[in-house]
């Protein structure tokens, strides 16, 4: 066994999607509320290419599929408005806050 790298062997998930900050949730939230002309959120407007940084975090979190490259983005940020209104819709904040309050129940006191 490697005592600095234990997981070394095991199997590793390519397809594993990270747990939802209350950041990110708040992009999604943004992305399904957003008109044109709308201010991006910090701090994906503090950004170098800030549309790029939105796609890229809603590609991550399952949002959207990664566009292609040389996609249209006007074409990219009215599929995602609409992706994230139906992500919204199968993942009720109720839920995150109680997988949050799940998460924390096990802990000791601080």
């Amino acid at each position: 066994m490697n005592e600095r790298h234990p997981d070394v062997g095991k199997t590793v998930r390519v397809d594993h999607i990270p747990p939802v900050t209350p950041r990110d949730r708040m992009l999604v939230e943004w992305v399904a509320q957003a008109k044109v002309g709308d201010a991006l959120p910090a701090p994906w407007s503090y950004a170098r290419s800030p549309l790029e940084s939105v796609v890229r975090t809603l590609a991550i979190l399952g949002v959207i599929e990664r566009p292609a490259p040389g996609a249209d983005w006007a074409a990219v940020a009215r599929e995602a408005s609409a992706a994230a209104q139906g992500w919204l819709e199968r993942h009720p904040a109720d839920a995150d806050a109680d997988a949050d309050a799940d998460k924390g129940a096990g802990a000791a006191p601080g």
